[in-house]
């Protein structure tokens, strides 16, 4: 089987599967780019002729690349190999012998996160319903974007207090509405400015269009974040409105970590600890605030040195 065929059924075995289009999009492209690689020297390749050092090559492109991406093409090349052997196309899998890279820690890795003030910042630094609308419902419910993107009006229950949320892997949770949502809602039914019709849209798109495909592009809510973020001076992702719900959860609710993990619409329990081990580990760092050398040290350095008296923090 040439390898360019074995792609194609791989996308196909991953769709009926029901993975999101993204990752397969994602999948596609860098095994296209390895296909590019070896007809450099194998024209039009068979799956049989790919060798270990073939994908070694391939992967030592991305050396310099952030760890989750070269983590990223090796679990392609390993998924699509996998499947390969499972259908007797090859007689091993070439990325047996080649150990996945070593992921950091979640809570050591670099993001963007919020306080809890900023988020309160943004809140009202929004411009008309639909940034209120898409603000609010991330930062009162946690859910990913295309999960707030795809929210509509007949999944809103008003008089239960519930939200039913499409999320990751086609999964159906419904989920209790926090009292304040639950107002800022109702509001914006009764203001008659939002569109309100089972079928629309509970976050508004930007520009008054109708939307042609079966679900409209999540990147309205992106782009809605990042607006009302820059106006009012701090730097947010979908995400960072997602980590600070988290945060604020269990600030509220020490140890709820099963809560938690059902709101979020988490399948392990592991991945709901990140956020409490990052909490963790924040506050325990606060202790050395109060580190000082000498009493009156700095106060009387300070002074010395610049000739006012020093305004200590808040």
């Amino acid at each position: 089987m040439r390898l360019a065929r074995a792609v194609d059924l791989w996308m196909g075995e991953l769709a009926r599967a029901g993975r999101a289009r993204s990752t397969r999009d994602s999948y596609s492209r860098y095994l296209n780019k390895f296909i590019d690689q070896l007809e450099r020297t194998k024209p039009d390749p068979t799956v049989r002729e790919v060798t270990t050092n073939d994908c070694r090559a391939f992967l030592d492109r991305w050396a310099e690349h952030a760890p989750s991406t070269v983590g990223s093409i090796h679990s392609t090349l390993n998924g699509l190999f996998k499947w390969l052997y499972q259908e007797h196309e090859v007689d091993e899998n070439p990325m047996s012998r080649i150990p996945r890279p070593r992921r950091q820690r979640p809570e050591d890795v670099e993001v963007v996160t919020l306080t809890n003030a900023e988020v309160e910042r943004m809140l009202a630094g929004t411009t008309g319903w639909q940034e209120f609308l898409c603000l609010s419902v991330l930062a009162y419910t946690g859910i990913r974007r295309a999960a707030a993107s795809r929210l509509r009006w007949k999944d809103v229950d008003l008089e239960a207090g519930t939200l039913r949320v499409q999320e990751k892997g086609r999964k159906i949770s419904e989920m209790p509405i926090p009292y304040d949502l639950w107002a800022i809602l109702g509001a914006a039914v009764e203001s008659g400015e939002v569109a309100t019709r089972p079928n629309d849209y509970v976050i508004p798109s930007r520009r008054a269009a109708t939307v042609r495909r079966a679900e409209r592009d999540d990147r309205v809510i992106w782009d809605t974040v990042v607006l009302v973020a820059k106006r009012v001076g701090v730097i947010s992702t979908v995400h960072a409105l997602r980590r600070a719900f988290a945060v604020a959860f269990l600030e509220s609710h020490p140890g709820a970590l099963e809560s938690l993990q059902a709101l979020m619409n988490h399948s392990r329990i592991d991945t709901t600890q990140h956020y409490l081990r990052a909490l963790n580990k924040s506050k325990a760092m606060e202790a050395v605030r109060d580190l000082r050398w000498g009493s009156g040290f700095v106060e009387n350095a300070l002074k010395a040195h610049t000739g006012f008296e020093p305004v200590p923090p808040p």
